[in-house]
């Protein structure tokens, strides 16, 4: 049978594979869902601020950096960065969130991330 996505809901997510794209300067994230062998992995991407960036655009893109890492527990600092070598294997749990359909009626899971500790919860 062809794999399905699974129902909204928290899930024990693990990372497969990332990639660095210099094309597209992001980082493609493979999710596998624990235990659920059935569910595609889930693709999440990370874009990392470019020159052209404004600030506005520049600060969310590493808001959400910030939050990926923070989720996974990846090893980070304000310096040196991350090293994407970290990230295969690493875990947590997170909500899983279905897409709208695409233009054949595909339907996936989408990752969804917490915020920070100290974020407020509205904006």
């Amino acid at each position: 049978s062809e794999p399905k996505p699974v129902a909204p809901g928290r899930y024990i997510l693990i990372i497969s594979d990332a990639e660095f794209r210099e094309n597209k300067k992001d980082i493609r994230v493979s999710i596998g869902i624990d235990g659920h062998l059935d569910a595609p992995n889930i693709s999440h991407f990370i874009s990392l601020p470019k020159s052209e960036d404004d600030a506005g655009k520049t600060q969310f893109k590493q808001l959400m950096l910030k939050r990926f890492l923070t989720q996974f527990n990846i090893p980070f600092n304000n310096t040196e960065g991350f090293d994407i070598t970290d990230f295969a294997g690493a875990s947590t749990t997170a909500q899983v969130n279905l897409s709208e359909p695409d233009d054949n009626g595909a339907v996936y899971n989408r990752l969804q991330l917490d915020k920070l500790p100290n974020e407020p919860n509205s904006r």
